[in-house]
C-alpha cells in the first residue's frame, strides 16, 4: 500500500506489485484525512488477512477478488458488508498485543544471555571485529582485520 499527500489530504493506493510481475498499486480513495486514512488501512488490511490466501500477495487477492477494486472499496470505505467496526476492532486487538521482540529479548535476562557470542564465555569472537568510523564503531572489512591482526592486539576491538 501507498499513501500520498495531497493539498486536501492523503491519497491511499492499495494491491501494487514489485518482482517479477509489477503492478500499480490502484487508487482506493482519495483526499481522506488523518483520522479516515488510518480506518481505511486498518480494514484494507484485516479484510485481506481474512479473505486472502496464505501468503498471497496484495495484487493476486485484489485479481481474484470477485468485482474487483468497486467491490473493495465499497467494503472498506463504505462498509458495503457491514463489517467496518469488526475490522477496526480486530485491528485495535492485533495493536494492543503487539510487542516488539527485540526489546523483549533485551529486557529477559535468560534471552538476552542466549544472544552472547559465547554462551559459556565472557570472550568476545575474535572473527568480529570494529573500527572507528566518524565516531563510530563499524564492521572491519576483511582488509581491515589482516592490517589490525599485524598490529598489537589492543588496537583492534573484538566483540
Amino acid at each position: 500500500m501507498g499513501v500520498i499527500a495531497t493539498e486536501r489530504g492523503w491519497n491511499l493506493y492499495v494491491c501494487g506489485n514489485g518482482g517479477m510481475k509489477p503492478r500499480h498499486a490502484e487508487l482506493l480513495a482519495s483526499d481522506l484525512d488523518e483520522a479516515s486514512l488510518i480506518r481505511a488501512i486498518d480494514r484494507f488490511l484485516m479484510f485481506y488477512i481474512r479473505t486472502a490466501d496464505r501468503l498471497q500477495r496484495t495484487s493476486t487477492w485484489r485479481d481474484n477478488l470477485e468485482g474487483g477494486l468497486d467491490y473493495l472499496k465499497a467494503v472498506v470505505m463504505q462498509d458495503s458488508l457491514g463489517i467496518g467496526e469488526e475490522l477496526e476492532a480486530a485491528m485495535a486487538q492485533v495493536i494492543g498485543a503487539y510487542a516488539c521482540e527485540w526489546k523483549v529479548a533485551l529486557e529477559t535476562p535468560s534471552t538476552l544471555q542466549q544472544l552472547r557470542s559465547f554462551v559459556n564465555s565472557e570472550a568476545g569472537d575474535a572473527n568480529v571485529v570494529f573500527v572507528e568510523e566518524r565516531g563510530q564503531p563499524r564492521p572491519a572489512t576483511p582488509e581491515e582485520k589482516r592490517a589490525l591482526q599485524a598490529q598489537p592486539a589492543a588496537e583492534a576491538t573484538p566483540v
